[in-house]
């Protein structure tokens, strides 16, 4: 009896050390503007400097996303078929995407400027994937209170590529697909650093750079940035990759071509249809 009751001491003292456990915490390789961890039967995301909290068995079955690429993610996944609705229709070159929109299975819901509170209240979304949009807010804060979940994404905020290929598991978190999303992830991973080996002994490293005018300014990618990372990586000489930035950094055109007037590649240079477009593009910025 005396055993008895010593092991059955030893069993609850071990449960009962269980409890007090810190939450189990799902650790990322490159991202850092996100973060999962397990507490109390449900699951933390922390993402964007926001907090979201479901169950561990949460899959999201409704969404709408304010962002094109949230549905790169979503359809990696298989599940772009939970999109029922889309800001800015105009910018979604997935043909998927295109194609339910033509037969309104997908609803355009607003634009950069505002999105439509009682649109979306018709479409009954469980969740909203978006970024931290000051147009939006009020809004979303009104979604809120109504019971549809909001998760803010900024992967573009991320300082390696391999970064913003992790929010895959943010994804399939969310889409209870986790499994895929970490077949996916090693994938991806695996060849990137395989090509990354290639380059790591060239010699010959071109220069190159990025981003076109707005406005008055060019929005020039970061040092810090996932695109100066990728630039890196691949075997090129991005000329701004001293710039202590990982978002993008404004510049007057008078930077931009004193500098990048020889480079040999301009990568991101826009939607521009031809060679002439891009030529015509010059010339008006150096006539004004």
């Amino acid at each position: 009896m005396k055993k008895i009751f010593l092991l059955q001491l030893v069993l609850i003292t071990l449960c009962s050390c269980k409890k007090l456990d810190k939450p189990t915490v799902f650790d990322n390789e490159y991202a850092t503007n996100f973060s999962i961890h397990s507490e109390d039967n449900r699951l933390s995301i922390t993402s964007a400097g926001t907090n979201m909290q479901i169950p561990l068995d949460y899959k999201c079955k409704k969404c709408i996303i304010t962002t094109t690429s949230a549905s790169a993610y979503i359809d990696a996944l298989g599940e772009i078929n939970t999109i029922v609705g889309v800001c800015s229709p105009h910018y979604f070159y997935n043909t998927k995407i295109q194609e339910k929109l033509k037969n309104h299975s997908i609803e355009d819901i607003g634009n950069d400027g505002t999105i439509n509170f009682e649109k979306i209240l018709a479409l009954k979304p469980d969740l909203i994937i978006t970024d931290h949009n000051p147009n939006y807010e009020k809004i979303l804060n009104q979604l809120s209170r109504q019971g549809i979940k909001i998760l803010y994404v900024e992967e573009f905020m991320e300082i390696h590529p391999l970064g913003k290929t992790e929010y895959l598991k943010l994804f399939g978190t969310v889409f209870n697909q986790i499994k895929k999303a970490d077949s996916l992830y090693s994938f991806v991973k695996k060849n990137y650093e395989a090509l990354k080996e290639k380059t790591s002994q060239v010699t010959i490293r071109p220069k190159v750079f990025t981003g076109i005018m707005y406005g008055d300014s060019w929005y020039m990618a970061g040092g810090k940035s996932f695109l100066s990372t990728l630039f890196r990586d691949s075997g090129a000489q991005y000329l701004w990759d001293d710039t202590n930035k990982s978002g993008s950094v404004p510049l007057r055109f008078e930077e931009v071509l004193s500098k990048g007037k020889n480079a040999e590649y301009w990568i991101g240079a826009g939607n521009f249809k031809s060679k002439k477009e891009m030529l015509n593009l010059k010339y008006e910025l150096c006539m004004d």
